[in-house]
């Protein structure tokens, strides 16, 4: 078990690793992600974590699938009465993809650390780490409700069944919670600070504008964000039904299609071209942020999620408090070492 941090070089580290499949072999690489339609910030995730790859392992080829599948027929077996009666659900019959793919390694990504999404999704990481395939968590962090002492020690069961080859985290805490379980772990940086480096933005014609971005709380008054009266706006939502309950189908109406300049999509680029284009982002989504910080653009993030650790890791903390401006020199010398890091490791 080899344990680096986010700053163990300033030059080159390099360690004699394990004869592997890449010597003259393309190394066939599947990034497990999707669920886009439910939250578009995972495609962010998606999009910089195969990006981080590709960078990283040059011989690799990166293919991409979806949790999608399981995590919707799991809700819709379950249905209303499983929601109140904590029904058990059977997803036998459920065909995943993963399963069958001819791949050397599966990788993860994002806030997944947590027994939820074990106990929904750990089954195929198991039965392909019983065929051999080997786990690479890249940014991986707890989910919201996984920070207890008991939540950390469930998981840590669920990951010494799959005995992670390599965990990169997101953000100290996760390291310093999963660090042994892995034969290679480094703390690292959230993937989707990559989007710029496989992002290239449209120019837009378009008055200078900010974005608001709110899912989980109402729109705050913009006095309070302190955006002048005059300022354009343009208003993002990351989803645009899963977070809807039939009781609160005509305050979200209003909330999310009645005010103007209002986009909602199923297309990524859409989002990151605004990201990249705005004078600053103001928003109750992590990956709003993280998306306007890796373009260089400010943001501030109005959430009690502990997931915004990922910004303490970079030294963004103040993000909570007020509009800030990211150093985008430190996110790149991050991103530098997060890559040689990882291609180190496949050095023969």
């Amino acid at each position: 078990m080899k344990i680096f941090s986010g700053c163990y070089l300033k030059t080159r580290l390099i360690w004699k690793c394990d004869k592997m499949i890449n010597n003259g072999k393309k190394i066939t690489v599947l990034h497990n992600g999707g669920g886009w339609i439910t939250n578009i910030g995972n495609a962010f995730l998606d999009f910089g974590s195969t990006e981080s790859i590709r960078k990283a392992i040059p011989n690799a080829e990166v293919h991409l699938t979806s949790v999608l599948n399981r995590w919707i027929s799991h809700h819709v077996e379950k249905g209303i009465s499983g929601m109140i009666f904590s029904k058990s659900v059977n997803l036998s019959n459920v065909f995943n993809l993963q399963n069958y793919g001819k791949i050397d390694y599966i990788v993860q990504s994002g806030a997944f650390l947590g027994t939820d999404w074990f106990d929904l999704h750990g089954e195929v990481l198991l039965n392909l780490a019983k065929k051999g395939v080997r786990l690479i968590i890249n940014g991986g962090g707890m989910t919201d409700h996984s920070y207890s002492a008991q939540e950390i020690e469930k998981t840590r069961e669920y990951l010494k069944k799959l005995k992670p080859y390599i965990f990169i985290s997101r953000e100290k805490k996760s390291f310093d919670n999963f660090k042994d379980l892995s034969e290679y772990s480094y703390n690292g940086i959230d993937c989707a600070f990559f989007l710029n480096d496989c992002h290239r933005k449209i120019q837009l014609d378009i008055d200078p504008y900010v974005v608001l971005n709110f899912d989980k709380i109402p729109e705050p008054p913009l006095e309070k964000l302190k955006i002048e009266n005059n300022k354009k706006i343009v208003r993002t939502h990351h989803s645009f039904w899963h977070n809807f309950s039939f009781d609160q189908y005509f305050k979200m109406k209003e909330m999310y299609y009645g005010k103007e300049n209002t986009m909602i999509s199923e297309i990524p680029h859409d989002y990151l071209n605004l990201y990249a284009n705005t004078d600053a982002t103001y928003s109750d989504r992590v990956h709003a942020c993280v998306a306007t910080f890796s373009f260089g653009n400010p943001a501030r993030l109005l959430s009690s999620t502990p997931r915004s650790l990922l910004f303490e890791r970079l030294g963004y903390s103040g993000i909570l408090n007020k509009l800030t401006i990211p150093n985008t020199k430190k996110i790149e010398e991050e991103k530098e070492k997060q890559i040689s890091f990882l291609s180190e490791i496949f050095e023969g």
